[in-house]
């Protein structure tokens, strides 16, 4: 039992330097070529040749396009350590070692150090960790939606500027000279 534990602790660990150091399941997949061949086989026996989703297909380049340009505009640089910040897989899985390590730490205190009976510390520890941190969590959405750092309200703002950008792109040069000068009255 002891050591089918510490297997099973050695490859949780290993899998999380794994993600933290940035490998993950892109080693398992199949090759661009083998992919290439399967979806060329797919064409030939599918009905359905004029797909949306086809490798090779005008839609799928010119989207992944945009969206690589959209992702470009949105990313936002943190000053935090790749294994700090939850924006990372990384980040993301020592928050969730650190939230499941702190309620044993506080368990194993409480009832060794304290000498409080273990079920009513379980019992107390799992519900009043589960309270702060739904608090917590529900806290952080209410502070984006007050501040409006929210993704909706991102990609409008986005959309709307770019909309303003490109209805002053095809203005005329005197108009965008009278509208320059229409702003400066009005700041002054």
């Amino acid at each position: 039992m002891a050591r089918s534990m510490n297997n099973f602790f050695t490859l949780c660990i290993c899998a999380i330097a794994a993600i933290i150091l940035g490998q993950d399941a892109a080693a398992f997949t199949p090759s661009s070529s083998n992919v290439h061949s399967v979806t060329s086989s797919v064409r030939q026996l599918s009905p359905f040749t004029a797909s949306p989703f086809i490798e090779n297909g005008s839609r799928t380049k010119s989207a992944s396009s945009s969206s690589l340009s959209m992702s470009e505009k949105n990313e936002s640089s943190s000053n935090l350590p790749v294994f700090l910040d939850p924006g990372t897989k990384g980040g993301a899985v020592v928050l969730s070692l650190i939230l499941f390590i702190i309620p044993i730490i506080i368990y194993q205190v409480a009832t060794g150090v304290f000498g409080v009976d273990e079920i009513e510390a379980g019992r107390d520890i799992g519900v009043g960790f589960s309270v702060i941190t739904m608090l917590l969590w529900g806290s952080t959405y209410i502070f984006r939606v007050a501040t409006k750092d929210m993704t909706y309200a991102k990609q409008l703002k986005d959309y709307e500027d770019a909309v303003i950008a490109k209805r002053l792109e095809e203005l005329d040069e005197d108009e965008v000279q009278a509208l320059v000068e229409d702003i400066e009255r009005e700041q002054f």
